[in-house]
C-alpha cells in the first residue's frame, strides 16, 4: 500500500512538472539545462509507467484467457471420460445379457433333450408292453393288430410333434445367433464413432494451443514495437534539446 501511494505521488509530481514546463514553453521561455534534463527524465518515466501498466494489463488479460482455456480443456476431458465410462457400462450390460441368453438357451436345450429321452423311454416301454400283449393274446390277434396300428399312428404323431419342437428350437437358436451378431456389429460401430469423436477433440485442442501461441507471439512483437517507438521518441527529444543549446 505504501509503495502504491509513493507511485501515485510520483505520477502526480511528474504530471504537474510536465504541465508547468509545457506552460513555460508555450510562453516562449527557454528551459535551463537542469529543467531540460528533468523534463526528459519526467517524460521517460511517464512513458515507462504507461508502458508498464499496459504490459501488466495485457499480461493479466492473457492469464485470464489461459485460465479459461485450461478450464474448458478440463471440462472437455471430464465429458470424454464420462462418455467412455458410459460406453463401458453399456458393453458390460450387453455382455451380461449375452451370458443370460446363453444360459437360457443351454437350459432349454437340456430340457428338450430330456423330453426326447422321456419320449424314447415311453416308446420303448410301449413297445415292450405291446410285444408282451401280443405273446399273451395270440387268440386275439386281430384286436391286438388293430391296437398295434393305433399305437403306431399315435407314436408317429408324437415323434412328428417332437421333431417339430426340435425344428422350432433350432430356429430360435438361429434367431438368437443373428441377434448376437447384430449386437456385435452395432457395438463395433459405436466404438468406432467414439474413437472419431476423441480424435476430433484432440484436433481442436491442438488448434487452440496453436492459436494461443500465435497470440503470445503477436504480443511479444507489439511490446518490441512499443520499445522501439519509445527509444525513437527519446532520441528525438534529446536531439531537439541539443539543437536548442
Amino acid at each position: 500500500m505504501v509503495e502504491s501511494a509513493l507511485i501515485a505521488s510520483l505520477e502526480r509530481f511528474l504530471e504537474d512538472y510536465l504541465s508547468r514546463m509545457a506552460e513555460k514553453l508555450a510562453k516562449g521561455e527557454r528551459l535551463t539545462h537542469a529543467e531540460a534534463a528533468i523534463l526528459l527524465a519526467a517524460i521517460s518515466q511517464r512513458e515507462t509507467t504507461h508502458l508498464t501498466k499496459r504490459i501488466d494489463q495485457v499480461r493479466g488479460d492473457l492469464d485470464g484467457k489461459i485460465q479459461d482455456t485450461n478450464k474448458k480443456i478440463d471440462d472437455l476431458k471430464t465429458i470424454v471420460m464420462m462418455r467412455f465410462e458410459d460406453t463401458n457400462r453399456k458393453i458390460d450390460d450387453t455382455n451380461r445379457r449375452l451370458d443370460d441368453t446363453r444360459t437360457g438357451l443351454l437350459s432349454k436345450m437340456d430340457d428338450t433333450n430330456k423330453r426326447i429321452e422321456d419320449t424314447n423311454r415311453k416308446i420303448e416301454d410301449t413297445r415292450v408292453e405291446l410285444l408282451s400283449k401280443i405273446d399273451d393274446t395270440n387268440r386275439r390277434i386281430d384286436d391286438t393288430n388293430q391296437k398295434i396300428e393305433d399305437t403306431r399312428v399315435e407314436l408317429l404323431s408324437k415323434i412328428g410333434d417332437t421333431n417339430q419342437r426340435i425344428e422350432d428350437t433350432n430356429r430360435r437358436i438361429d434367431d438368437t445367433n443373428q441377434k448376437i451378431e447384430d449386437t456385435r456389429t452395432e457395438l463395433l460401430s459405436k466404438i468406432e464413432d467414439t474413437n472419431k469423436r476423441i480424435e476430433d477433440t484432440n484436433r481442436k485442442i491442438d488448434e487452440l494451443r496453436v492459436d494461443i501461441l500465435g497470440r503470445m507471439q503477436d504480443l511479444k512483437e507489439d511490446m518490441t514495437y512499443l520499445k522501439r517507438s519509445f527509444d525513437s521518441l527519446r532520441d528525438t527529444i534529446i536531439s531537439v534539446l541539443t539543437e536548442k543549446k
